[in-house]
This record gives structure tokens, C-alpha cells and sequence, in this order.
């Protein structure tokens, strides 16, 4: 992937990041009754949200990846991803010792979102491959 279809991916993704995010920190105000949700708490969402869409840039190469070098750079942006959402949830306080409950919510959110943001730029990416080889069919005929 070149530099600019990296900054796309990166666009694209924050956006579903930070849906998924919200959506998930509204499921857990219902699951662990809380009373109110901080604005303080969206904002480190954000930028948690925005620091886990540039971990995109570990798939920057100047010539295609193998299926291999993918999966293996995939892992490593699950583990750069994990590490940025565990440190900033003990910087913030969401992972402690006190409430464990709360640091396996936040690591199985992250599978969560992580998985569901592959699914989507799967489908995302076979609609567009569909799509170009439409064009190349129809040019192929004339």
C-alpha cells in the first residue's frame, strides 16, 4: 500500500473506530448501571480512537504484501492497539487492580472492535474489487 491509500484507511477508520467505541461505551453504561457517562471520557475515546486508526501505518510498504506480511502486520497493529488502549486506560483509570471486570471489558472490547472493523474493510474492500472488475469486464467487451 502507498503512502496515500494508507491516509485513506486511516480517514476511514477513525470514524468506524470511534463509532464502535461510542456505541460500546453505551452498552457497558447499560451493563454496569452507570448512573452518568463523562464528557472527560469521550475525549480520551477520541484520542484513543485516533491513535488506534494511525497503527494503519504498519501496513505501509512500497510493494505489495504477501498474504504472510499482512497477517503478520495485522498482529503487530492488534498488539500496538492493545498496548495504546492499555496504557492510556491506566493513565485514565480504567484498567486497575481494583476492578478487574473492567480491564477484561476493555481487552475484550478491543478484540471486538478490532475484528469488526476487519469485517467491515473486508466488505468494504470486495465491493471495490467487485466493482473494478465490472469496469474491466464492460472494457474488455467493447
Amino acid at each position: 500500500m502507498d503512502l496515500h491509500d494508507i491516509l485513506k484507511r486511516v480517514y476511514r477508520s477513525f470514524f468506524v473506530i470511534w463509532s464502535l467505541i461510542s456505541l460500546n461505551v453505551c452498552i457497558y453504561a447499560l451493563i454496569f448501571r452507570w448512573e452518568t457517562i463523562i464528557v472527560d471520557l469521550f475525549f480520551a475515546l477520541f484520542f484513543v480512537a485516533f491513535l488506534t486508526s494511525l497503527t494503519y501505518a504498519v501496513h505501509y510498504s512500497r510493494r505489495e504484501l504477501t498474504i504472510r506480511q499482512y497477517i503478520l502486520r495485522s498482529v503487530v497493529q492488534f498488539f500496538v492497539i492493545m498496548a495504546i488502549v492499555l496504557g492510556v486506560g491506566y493513565y485514565v483509570g480504567w484498567v486497575t487492580r481494583l476492578h478487574p471486570i473492567y480491564t477484561v471489558a476493555t481487552v475484550i472490547s478491543v478484540v471486538v472492535i478490532f475484528i469488526a472493523v476487519a469485517v467491515l474493510e473486508m466488505f468494504q474492500t470486495r465491493r471495490l474489487a467487485d466493482k473494478l472488475n465490472l469496469k474491466l469486464q464492460e472494457r474488455s467487451e467493447e
